[in-house]
C-alpha cells in the first residue's frame, strides 16, 4: 500500500490557539547542563500545559536529542489536548540531519496516538538556514509515515501538519512546496527500491519511466533491442549476458528540456535489477537485500520526476539507466575474460560480482555524446564505500567546486556525506597487466577501492566534462532491511541551487 501524505501550511496562530489535537513542540539543551534551555519555549510551554515543567523534571527530561514525551492536558485548557515535547539537544551542535532525525522520533510517536487529524509544530529559534529548517520537518513527516507499497498494513499519518511561524520556522512557501516535492520523490525512490526480486525486472524501471512522459517538457527513450546494446553498449551487455533470456537489458534515458535551458546536467543511475554477484557468486549474508543494487537508477527516476514537476528552469536535465539483472546461465560473463567498451577502452574482468561499474563506464561514455556541463553518477558501488565513510554518502569528483557545492547541498538537506578525494594513483590502480586490455574492473589497492571504483567510471568519459559521483553502498539500506533513500535530497538541493546561479 503506498505511503499516504499530510498537507502541510504555515500557521501564524500561537500555539494556545491552534485547534490541532497534538503539538509537537520542540525543545534545546541547555548549553552547559543537562536541562532544558528554558528561554526557548515560545509560547511558554507551562501556560499551555498546566504542571509540564514538574512532570518533564520528574521524568528527568532534559532535552537532549531524540528524547520525547507525551504530556496530556486537562480539560477545558487552551491549545491542543496532547503535546508531545521532543529534545532537539544542544543548538551548538544541532545540525539538519539531526533535526531531521528527533522530528522524525517526535512525528513517530504523534502518529500512534489515537483520533488526530491534525498536528502543529512549534520549534524554537534555531541557528540553521530556514530551507533546511522546513525540509527536516516535512521529510521527518514523511519518513515516520512510510509504508513500502508491499506493506499489509498502509503506513501512517494524519490529515494535516500546521508549521507555526512563531518562532523558529520562517514562512517560506517556495521552499515548502520543494521540501514537499523532495519528500515525495525519496518516497518514490524507496518503493521502488523496496520491491521485492521476484516481481521487479528491467521493465519496472522502463514502465516507471514512460510513466513521467506525461509530464511537461519530459520525453522518456528506452532502448531495448539487444543487439543494438551489444553493438553500442559493449560493456554493460557483457553484464547483462547472464539474463538475456529471463530479464533481457534496457537502456533507459529520461530528459527533462525546458524552453530557457542553460546548462545540461546527466544523472546517471547504477541499475542492476538483482546482483547474484554472476560466478563469483555472493555469499548469503552479501547476498540479502541485493534487490537494491538499483537503488541508484530509482534515485534519478525520482529526482527528474520532482525537477520536472517543480518546474525549474535554466537546466536541462537527463536520467540515464543501464538496467540489467547480474545473474548466472550459460552465457553468463566470465572472469578474465577481455571485453570492449563505448569509450574505447578494453576492460579485464577480473571479478564478475564488480558489475555496477561495468554498466556505468557504458552510461557515462554514452552521456558523453550529448555534451553535458555535468555528469552524476549515483550507485551502490562498493563495500569499500562503507569502510571509508560508515552510514553516509562517499562523495567523489573530478572537480572540487562542484563537489564542494554538493556536498554543502547535503549538509544542508540533512543528508550525510564525506569527500574523498581522487588520486592518479587511483587511475594506476586500475591499469590492466594483461597486454589485451587497458583497464581491470577491481581494485589491487583494497585500501582504497571506493576510489579505484570511481576513477573507473570517470575513464569513460570521452571528454573533460565534471564528474560527480556519489558512492551510497554504505546507507542504502537500514539495518532491518529497508531502503533509506539516501542521496535524494542531497541531489535536488544541489540541483536547485545550481537552477538559482543561472
Amino acid at each position: 500500500m503506498p505511503s499516504s501524505s499530510p498537507a502541510f501550511q504555515f500557521t501564524r496562530s500561537a500555539l494556545a490557539d491552534s485547534t490541532a489535537e497534538l503539538a509537537i513542540f520542540g525543545v534545546l539543551q541547555h548549553p552547559t547542563s543537562d536541562e532544558i534551555l528554558k528561554d526557548t519555549w515560545l509560547d511558554g510551554l507551562e501556560s499551555l500545559s498546566p504542571g509540564a515543567t514538574e512532570i518533564l523534571a520528574q521524568e528527568k527530561f532534559d532535552g537532549s536529542r531524540d528524547k520525547v514525551i507525551l504530556l496530556r492536558n486537562p480539560k477545558g485548557t487552551s491549545g491542543p489536548a496532547r503535546i508531545i515535547v521532543t529534545g532537539l539537544g544542544r543548538a551548538a551542535r544541532l545540525r539538519p540531519a539531526g533535526l531531521t532525525t528527533a522530528l522524525k522520533a517526535a512525528f513517530d510517536r504523534a502518529f500512534g496516538v489515537r483520533d488526530v487529524s491534525t498536528v502543529a509544530l512549534a520549534l524554537p529559534e534555531l541557528e540553521l538556514a530556514a530551507d533546511s529548517v522546513i525540509l527536516a520537518a516535512v521529510d521527518a513527516t514523511h519518513d515516520a509515515g512510510y509504508a513500502s507499497r508491499e506493506a499489509k498494513k498502509p503506513g501512517r499519518s494524519v490529515a494535516k501538519v500546521d508549521l507555526l511561524v512563531k518562532g523558529g520556522i520562517e514562512e517560506k512557501p517556495q521552499a515548502l512546496k520543494e521540501s514537499i516535492a523532495i519528500a515525495t520523490a525519496r518516497a518514490a525512490a524507496r518503493d521502488l527500491t523496496n520491491m521485492p526480486p521476484n516481481v521487479k525486472r528491467t521493465s519496472t524501471l522502463s514502465e516507471r519511466a514512460q510513466g513521467l512522459a506525461g509530464l511537461a517538457n519530459v520525453s522518456v527513450d528506452v532502448i531495448s533491442d539487444p543487439e543494438w546494446i551489444q553493438k553500442n553498449m559493449p560493456c554493460f551487455y557483457t553484464v547483462a549476458m547472464g539474463s538475456l533470456v529471463t530479464d533481457p537489458p534496457k537502456f533507459i534515458r529520461v530528459h527533462y528540456k525546458p524552453a530557457n535551458a542553460k546548462k545540461r546536467i546527466i544523472l546517471v543511475g547504477k541499475s542492476v535489477i538483482f546482483d547474484t554477484g554472476g560466478y563469483q557468486v555472493k555469499t548469503d549474508d552479501y547476498m540479502n537485500t541485493m534487490k537494491a543494487d538499483m537503488t541508484g537508477g530509482s534515485m534519478v527516476l525520482a529526482a527528474i520526476e520532482a525537477f520536472a514537476k517543480l518546474e525549474i528552469q535554466g537546466i536541462e536535465l537527463a536520467a540515464y539507466l543501464a538496467a540489467t539483472p547480474n545473474m548466472i546461465d550459460a552465457y553468463a560473463m566470465l572472469p578474465d575474460s577481455i571485453v570492449d567498451t563505448t569509450c574505447g577502452k578494453k576492460v579485464e574482468i577480473r571479478h564478475t560480482d564488480a558489475e555496477g561499474r561495468l554498466t556505468l563506464i557504458d552510461a557515462v561514455a554514452k552521456a558523453c555524446e550529448e555534451s553535458p556541463d555535468l555528469i552524476i553518477t549515483i550507485a551502490t558501488l562498493t563495500g569499500s564505500a562503507a569502510r571509508a565513510v560508515g552510514e553516509a554518502i562517499a562523495l567523489m569528483g573530478n572537480n572540487d567546486p562542484l563537489r564542494d557545492r554538493l556536498r554543502d547541498a547535503a549538509k544542508l538537506a540533512g543528508d550525510p556525506v564525506q569527500t574523498l578525494d581522487i588520486w592518479d594513483e587511483d587511475f594506476e590502480d586500475i591499469k590492466s597487466k594483461l597486454d589485451g586490455a587497458d583497464i581491470i574492473n577491481t581494485s589491487q589497492n583494497k585500501n582504497r577501492g571506493a576510489q579505484s571504483a570511481c576513477a573507473f567510471v570517470m575513464s569513460g568519459l570521452t571528454r573533460e566534462i565534471p564528474l560527480l559521483h556519489l558512492d551510497i553502498a554504505g546507507a542504502d539500506m537500514t539495518k532491518d532491511e529497508k531502503a533509506t533513500g539516501i542521496g535524494i535530497k542531497a541531489v535536488l538541493k544541489f540541483l536547485i541551487a545550481e537552477s538559482q546561479l543561472i
